[in-house]
């Protein structure tokens, strides 16, 4: 119990609301990535999403991804696109549905873990969507509440799960309610929002669905204590994001990492546990990530006005 008190802290210490509101469901924070073939893709910033975007940094002899979440504009400010594709990895083709959620996407299994620690108990989630299915193709809106055991096993909650099986031209409301198996405080929750409701994150290989399906997502937030904070009343809203650029990625011994301002750089691993901090100037700076072990990784840029962040594998 003190070890998970202690996992909570850090982690929570990168998301800051994690245990209350669902953190950037508007989705104004972005960042700008590169493919293995150098060219720029926008994704998702704050650290409780991760989309299937990083498949696109890979070599093709690990299987390059193509670029499946897109920022556009959206009902308010952002919001992300997801459109299913495919990749070719040598005689196979493997179909990627265009992913927001809280994952951890782990390349070398080809597999991907649910979650984010959380300890609030939301009624509902709500927000508004768009859907262009392919082909008689399907999308869905997923969450899941979780509660690990003493013995370590983790144990749903909660879920509920709508799914679209028609186009929907219009940005339209969804209200996805939350009834509760037990009156035990949660430790994490899964949020995801997939335009091919054909996925199996157990093994990406298995995935199912149309290229081409797309599915647009905005003002999402959680009902808590009877109390919907309501979507945005400005448009555009501008976030004090920090720019930062962080390759090659995946990086073996040094990650270079490019900012536009004088700030500290934290780094994560995938319980939340601070790994490395350092000042960095702006401009290019040189990390040196040869005593990390191979995995995955999250970094945070800060100063006193603002903050970005993103994600590195070391291999």
């Amino acid at each position: 119990m003190k070890k998970t008190l202690v996992l909570l802290t850090a982690l929570l210490t990168v998301s800051l609301a994690w245990a209350q509101q669902l953190p950037d469901g508007g989705f104004e924070e972005w960042k700008t990535g590169k493919t293995h073939q150098g060219t720029t893709y926008d994704d998702l910033a704050n650290p409780f999403w991760q989309t299937l975007n990083v498949l696109s940094t890979l070599p093709p002899e690990m299987g390059t991804g193509p670029v499946v979440v897109f920022k556009e504009q959206g009902k308010h400010g952002y919001c992300p696109k997801m459109e299913s594709n495919e990749l070719t990895l040598g005689e196979k083709t493997i179909f990627l549905p265009g992913v927001v959620g809280a994952i951890t996407v782990i390349i070398d299994k080809q597999t991907a873990q649910f979650g984010r620690p959380y300890t609030g108990r939301p009624e509902a989630l709500k927000g508004v969507m768009k859907y262009k299915p392919v082909n008689g193709d399907s999308a869905a809106i997923f969450v899941e509440v979780y509660k690990t055991s003493e013995s370590g096993q983790r144990q749903m909650i909660t879920r509920n799960e709508v799914i679209y099986k028609e186009a929907v031209a219009d940005w339209t409301e969804f209200n996805i309610p939350l009834d509760y198996l037990s009156d035990e405080t949660p430790d994490s929750i899964c949020v995801l929002f997939v335009s091919s409701a054909g996925y199996d994150f157990d093994d990406l290989f298995n995935c199912k669905g149309q290229v081409g399906s797309t599915l647009w997502v905005d003002d999402c937030r959680f009902v808590i204590d009877g109390n919907d904070p309501g979507a945005p009343e400005t448009a555009n809203e501008v976030l004090n994001t920090l720019q930062v650029r962080a390759y090659p990625n995946p990086a073996t011994d040094v990650l270079n990492v490019t900012v536009e301002e004088n700030a500290q750089l934290t780094v994560f691993d995938q319980a939340g546990r601070v790994l490395l901090q350092q000042p960095v100037q702006a401009g290019e700076n040189a990390l040196n990530i040869t005593e990390l072990k191979a995995g995955f990784y999250t970094y945070r840029v800060a100063n006193a006005q603002k903050n970005g962040c993103g994600k590195f594998i070391k291999r």
